[in-house]
């Protein structure tokens, strides 16, 4: 993702919209693109990763990346506002899965 790898161990990405999109671009050139649901992992388990914009096509959104055991979406193990930037998300992704595998 990004040009570099997201080691995804027994998960998989399940939904992704985000890969197309160049994060580096100003956010008015693909806010038509930044929705609630950009990218979702789901792991072996069933636990989920998933990055959205919010609020969705928004220009003063922010990305939210959240990591939920159980269905719980009200009290996720995770979460996180990283910058519109693909190291940010990148490094924002591994935090979550690790939070998953740390909460197991």
């Amino acid at each position: 993702m990004f040009g570099e790898s997201l080691e995804l161990g027994d998960a998989r990405i399940t939904y992704d919209s985000l890969s197309p999109l160049d994060l580096r671009q100003p956010v008015h050139a693909i806010v038509d693109d930044l929705g609630e649901d950009l990218l979702q992992i789901t792991c072996a388990n069933g636990d989920i990763v998933d990055v959205g914009w919010y609020p969705a096509w928004n220009e003063q959104g922010r990305l939210r990346v959240v990591a939920v055991r159980g269905q719980d979406w009200e009290a996720p193990v995770f979460s996180a506002r990283p910058e519109k930037d693909p190291q940010a998300l990148l490094q924002a992704l591994r935090a979550a899965l690790a939070a998953l595998t740390q909460a197991g």
